[in-house]
């Protein structure tokens, strides 16, 4: 009795051993088949390959495209062009504005290209004080009606010691211009200035504000007033901010201009 249970004992656990093996050798096999057959399911055809090769490419150049349209997106549009025509153009101030040549003769051909009426006026000397207390202005806003004023004026205030009190010169300047369009161009500094043109920048509203310091201008022989050319030079810069694709302080440095005495009166 006690024999045969020791010779059983090992045949016992064999059988459930070799049960388990067999078992798990099938779910094996059958893994490996469903394995096979999910391959050979997915593997993409010759077309599906070009398409996903088509798809990468487009993917790639992606980047660059979405670039160049964002690029154009964030420019500018540059503004609609302005319809002058019929418009009366009031330039006036001291002998910046240029008399027959310089700055208003450039101005004058721009205006009137466009249909406008163009009449200037100047006077050699003149100060900011000056202008906003005497009837010249008056006199001629009344006889040509403007649409349109601008001004350049300031040129003989670029040295005064005190030029904070040119603010209500200023003030009173525009106020006379009324609710017309108006335009007051800064003086083409030939030096440093002791502060005008920033008193004239923060009281002219709601006139706008054209900054002409230290541009680079050819300039006649008192390295002063602009040449035929300066001044046409001159007159595209402001144009192109009238226009509004420019910028209202160019900023360019002067270097045609030579020194000259802080008490030159152009």
């Amino acid at each position: 009795m006690s024999d045969r249970s020791t010779n059983d004992a090992p045949f016992a656990i064999r059988r459930p051993m070799r049960a388990a093996r067999r078992a798990a050798g099938g779910l094996l096999g059958f893994a490996l088949a469903v394995l096979a057959c999910s391959q050979k399911d997915t593997k993409p055809s010759t077309s599906d390959a070009a398409s996903q090769a088509q798809a990468s490419a487009t993917t790639a150049s992606d980047p660059l495209d979405a670039a160049i349209a964002e690029a154009k997106d964030a420019a500018p549009e540059l503004p609609p062009k302005r319809d002058l025509t019929g418009k009366v153009v009031l330039h006036a101030g001291d002998s910046m504005v240029g008399g027959e040549q310089g700055l208003t003769k450039a101005l004058a051909t721009k205006f009137k290209a466009e249909g406008a009426k163009f009449h200037k006026d100047y006077e050699v000397s003149l100060a900011i004080s000056t202008f906003a207390h005497t009837p010249k202005l008056k006199g001629l806003l009344e006889k040509y009606k403007p649409d349109i004023v601008i001004l350049t004026l300031g040129a003989n205030d670029v040295f005064v010691p005190f030029p904070q009190t040119n603010a209500a010169h200023v003030e009173a300047i525009v106020k006379k211009i009324g609710d017309r369009e108006c335009y007051w161009i800064s003086p083409p500094t030939w030096k440093p200035d002791t502060g005008v043109v920033e008193v004239i920048r923060d009281h002219c509203a709601p006139c706008k504000f054209f900054d002409s310091r230290n541009l680079t201008l050819k300039r006649s022989g008192d390295h002063i007033h602009p040449t035929d050319k300066g001044g046409a030079e001159w007159a595209e810069l402001f144009w192109a901010f009238f226009e509004g694709r420019g910028p209202s302080a160019p900023g360019l440095l002067a270097v045609d201009a030579g020194p000259m005495p802080s008490d030159a009166a152009p």
